[in-house]
């Protein structure tokens, strides 16, 4: 932000006057504190960074800032040990370092650190050293959803675009939510896209840390951004993951229309019309906006959490009918959606975490999206016997016939097992002949049960070619490949480097998941 006449100051981005002071931008959203506590200035941004550097000697190597804001600033560093790149976000240093708030912001930094989905940029360490508190995670190299929006295309961005955004980033929040964690800070700034256009959210837990490490652990503290902040979190009340589904609903209302459904000229304004005030309709705002589409932001932005959809799953599936995402069962830890393997193009920064849903990648604004290749899969044939009686006086002659089944719906759970035009039953057997012929039909024989099945999980640092009993069935991740239950072989190549080989057992109710750190040959 650069000074303005008197006591006002400007947005950097949209150069919109504000009050000296301010945190946000009233216009357009973007975070103005230039990294909240931790300063502005040149000289304190390099001694923040000589400062981290010191407590990371000889296990990292400090390159140079990348981002700074509210939350704190991050910095790109090299990973002497692993030879990779991170990123080190460093909270604001002059929080509160009581003993007792560091452990409370161990606690909900390692709850955030443990989540492991393909769209979730994962956090490798968790620190209080120093006077710092500080994060090490995958780097990104790659653009945020924040600066596609900033570079305010001639053209909007188109439906299957906004429809890929916000289902890969609910899927996401689904995980999180599954296990406790609530983000509190869903903003296209935190909307990360990788090189193969890929959703990253990063910044899991920070805001909670973060809250924690401040010494605020009641309601009333309110961390956020006002633009894209649930009513009850604006009211420091308690939230949970319909709050940060509300917030997403406000990211999908901007990708639509290209505008914030509220601004005010103070925060204040902002938080009391997110509380009272009803949204437009996007559609309304927006003509090729499909209806479904319409009423599910409409739905996610209702005003009292109870209105929202129960959870991300039906939100990504409402924004995305097409691609629908299984509700996990009350106290299931994941969904138990088996997605295709993916079709994108792997690369050696591609992300190894594993999740149960698809890593269908995302073109830059504007781009066109190719339709989903339906990959069927070689194992869930289903054969079912039918037994069809032909009624005569001279008898009956009962013959089989086997009805394949084609590959389940991408949201069928895979437990559940579907057959493709189920056949009649069979006519039930008659009564008893009288006079000459008293013979009774014979019942038909029992269907034989399918095939137990169970799924194999595969990723690999870096990316490799996985081989299932020798068949290639794609680049890592490979997620949930079904296989029947028994012994399996696992194979993972990559050019220059040695190859996995495995031999695993997988049941029906025990999932193998597998990752592995390929060695330079």
């Amino acid at each position: 932000m650069t000074g303005a006449a008197g006591s006002m100051m400007q947005c950097l981005k949209c150069h919109t006057p504000l009050p000296s002071g301010s945190k946000f931008c009233y216009a357009c959203g973007a975070d103005v504190t230039g990294g909240g506590t931790m300063g502005t200035s040149a000289g304190a941004t390099e001694g923040l960074m000589q400062r981290l550097q010191r407590l990371v000697e000889g296990k990292y190597k400090v390159e140079r800032m990348v981002g700074k804001g509210g939350m704190g600033a991050v910095f790109l560093a090299h990973d002497l040990t692993l030879e990779r790149e991170v990123a080190i976000k460093v909270l604001p240093p002059d929080i509160s370092m009581d003993e007792h708030i560091v452990k409370r912001f161990q606690q909900e930094a390692k709850t955030a650190a443990r989540l492991d989905h393909t769209n979730i940029i994962p956090i490798y360490r968790v620190e209080s050293e120093g006077g710092l508190n500080y994060f090490v995670m995958k780097y990104v190299a790659g653009t945020s959803l924040e600066d596609v929006l900033d570079q305010k295309p001639s053209s909007p961005l188109t439906i299957d675009y906004i429809q890929r955004v916000l289902w890969e980033a609910a899927c996401a929040l689904g995980h999180a939510h599954q296990r406790g964690v609530v983000h509190r800070d869903v903003k296209p700034a935190n909307i990360m896209f990788d090189h193969d256009g890929r959703v990253m959210l990063t910044d899991f837990g920070i805001s909670k840390a973060l809250q924690a490490a401040s010494g605020f652990t009641g309601t009333g503290m309110i961390i956020g951004t006002p633009h894209y902040m649930a009513p009850e979190q604006a009211k420091g009340g308690t939230v949970d993951g319909r709050a940060d589904q509300y917030s997403l609903a406000v990211v999908g209302y901007r990708m639509i229309t290209g505008e914030l459904p509220y601004t005010g000229d103070s925060v204040h304004t902002i938080l009391y019309k997110h509380i009272f005030e009803e949204v437009p309709s996007a559609g309304a705002k927006r003509s090729d906006t499909p209806p479904f589409l319409t009423a599910a932001i409409t739905r996610a932005l209702s005003k009292e959490p109870d209105q929202r959809f129960p959870t991300m799953e039906e939100f990504a599936t409402a924004v995305w009918p097409e691609q629908p995402v299984a509700v996990p069962k009350a106290g299931a830890a994941k969904s138990h959606r088996r997605p295709p393997p993916p079709a994108r193009k792997a690369s050696a920064d591609a992300p190894t975490e594993v999740t149960s849903a698809p890593t269908t990648p995302i073109p830059r604004a504007g781009m066109t999206i190719p339709a989903e290749k339906k990959k069927r899969s070689n194992v869930g044939m289903v054969v079912g016997a039918l037994v069809l009686v032909a009624a005569g006086v001279s008898g009956y002659l009962a013959f089989g016939r086997k009805s394949a089944a084609g590959p389940p719906p991408v949201a069928t759970p895979v437990e559940t097992v579907r057959v493709a035009n189920p056949p009649p039953p069979p006519p039930a057997p008659p009564a008893a002949r009288r006079g000459n012929d008293n013979r009774r039909q014979a019942p038909p024989p029992p269907a034989p049960q399918a095939a137990a099945e169970g799924l194999i999980t595969v990723a690999a640092d870096p990316y490799g070619e996985v081989f299932i009993d020798g068949t290639d069935v794609g680049q890592t991740p490979v997620v949930e490949y079904a296989v029947p239950v028994g012994r399996h072989t696992i194979r993972v190549e990559r050019a220059g480097y040695k190859t996995i080989n495995e031999t695993v057992q997988v049941s029906a109710n025990n999932p193998v998941r597998k990752r592995y750190s390929l060695l330079p040959e």
